[in-house]
């Protein structure tokens, strides 16, 4: 990631380990010192998904070389999706960052809500315009702005970290919310808190985790 950023991530497969997933997140470096952060999760399981997966990979990092606005990628990304001989469905979350002034764009297709933590523990899960998963067609993404005071987190996942056979997203969502209230410092550590707590031994579906903490070091000291 660009000075000013720092990031810590995991992938977990989902159990069983002959099925291939379509989960996947990127940190990218943008003109201007700022960063896109995303994540995304194919629907389904196998060589078809995994296949799609890396094709939206590859079309996101040429994108964002473009520095796209948030809901023009996209529209690109639905494209690159209705070009497939096979129809698949994609949830997706994208998200710009300018560490240096603390700005970040987001918009999602259908993703499960980012969550922001300020340095002094505000947790929100953000409401954004849900959108559709891409690959449905026919959606009008919006990209909502907001500012994340030095130090906040913004945390991304799929839906593996909320969702578990037998149990309540909203529940889920708010021991997310408890246990970002009091994060450890090490992002790493705070990854592994979250894993621990939320995640079942043997997880129905692949999950992705991908935390930021902004505005760190985001100006460099003058030389000596």
């Amino acid at each position: 990631p660009p000075p000013g950023i720092e990031v810590a991530h995991r992938y977990l497969p989902a159990g069983d380990v002959n099925e291939i997933g379509g989960d996947w997140y990127d940190v990218l470096r943008l003109p201007g010192g700022k960063a896109a952060l995303l994540i995304g999760d194919v629907m389904g399981h196998g060589i078809a998904a995994a296949a799609v997966m890396g094709r939206l990979s590859a079309s996101v990092r040429a994108l964002a070389r473009l520095d796209l606005a948030p809901e023009a990628l996209m529209h690109q990304l639905e494209a690159t999706l209705d070009d497939l001989a096979d129809p698949m469905i994609a949830t997706f979350l994208y998200a710009v960052i300018d560490p240096a002034s603390g700005r970040c764009r987001i918009t999602r297709a259908g993703h499960p809500p980012p969550a922001t933590v300020t340095p002094g523990g505000t947790v929100r899960l953000l409401d954004l315009p849900p959108g559709t998963p891409l690959g449905v067609g026919g959606t009008v993404y919006s990209t909502t702005d907001l500012d994340l005071p030095p130090g906040s987190l913004l945390v991304m996942y799929t839906d593996g970290l909320v969702e578990a056979r037998g149990s309540d997203i909203d529940v889920r969502l708010a021991e997310l919310t408890r246990l970002l209230a009091d994060p450890p410092r090490s992002l790493d550590h705070l990854c592994d808190s979250l894993i621990t707590h939320l995640v079942p031994a043997s997880a129905d579906d692949d999950i992705a985790l991908l935390i930021a903490r902004v505005g760190t070091h985001a100006h460099p000291p003058p030389p000596p």
